[in-house]
């Protein structure tokens, strides 16, 4: 048990302290020094055990579940769509030069349209609701995807592939299942992580405007009714399942990647 202990306040130690820090300064500075200079300093600032007890209310009539799951079922829903997209176009284009010179102009002609300038189109096409965020999220996850899918590829060192060849895996289908794609998987993982992260940013602002649940919604509600510890509450929401399917991606990494860790 004091092992245990240990390797707790280790864990603890090493990835936690500054937080725990900020948040202690953050309620200390809220509830005693900042109302000593506006009165209304809680409706601009609520101290971290304001949110708590509005998360736990929240909580308690269900509001916050309902919230998450919708917002959860989108990210799943986008980011699942944009990887059975992404990843095997990546391919293709990372091992046949004919489809990138084809592919690799209408890429780089849509990547930099922010995704949010989709917006109007998603209302029009697909209305409010889950389909326009989902939308949404494969746009903004499906091109760092695909570019670090690329990526991966092209930085196979030849000489691999000619040993490979050279020991007998001379069929093309063979060599990309056998070398191709484990030497790019530390570059497709890099992309899944970064597509993710893009994910989120993209549902929060789509279910601000073209939602009525989520917990972007919430956030925005909290607007209207006044109630900023809501809205810190719908962020440190999303930043803490944001860092979970994140850390999920990472241990999945780990566990493929035995070769690359080592």
């Amino acid at each position: 048990m004091k092992i245990g202990k240990d390797l707790g306040i280790k864990f603890f130690l090493k990835n936690f302290l500054l937080l725990t820090v900020i948040l202690i300064f953050w309620e200390i500075f809220s509830s005693l020094i900042f109302p000593r200079f506006n009165p209304t300093a809680h409706n601009i600032l609520p101290p971290p055990s304001s949110v708590i007890v509005t998360g736990w209310q929240l909580f308690q009539n269900g509001k916050l579940v309902v919230h998450i799951l919708v917002s959860l079922k989108r990210i799943l829903i986008g980011f699942f769509l944009a990887v059975i997209l992404g990843v095997p176009l990546g391919v293709l284009m990372g091992i046949s030069k004919k489809i990138r010179l084809q592919v690799a102009p209408l890429v780089e002609l849509l990547r930099p349209v922010p995704p949010f300038a989709w917006l109007p189109l998603a209302l029009l096409w697909f209305g409010i609701g889950d389909r326009g965020s989902i939308f949404l999220i494969v746009i903004a996850a499906v091109f760092p995807i695909i570019l670090n899918t690329v990526a991966g590829i092209e930085k196979i060192d030849i000489k691999l592939l000619h040993a490979a060849q050279s020991l007998g895996c001379e069929q093309k289908d063979k060599l990309l299942i056998k070398i191709i794609l484990p030497a790019s998987l530390p570059s497709i993982f890099l992309g899944l992580r970064v597509g993710l992260g893009l994910s989120w940013m993209v549902l929060v602002g789509a279910e601000m405007i073209g939602s009525i649940s989520g917990l972007g919604y919430l956030i925005l509600d909290s607007r209207n009714l006044l109630l900023p510890a809501q809205a810190i509450l719908g962020m440190a929401v999303i930043a803490m399942l944001g860092y979970l399917l994140d850390l999920g991606i990472r241990k999945l990494s780990s566990q493929i990647l035995i070769w690359a860790e080592s």
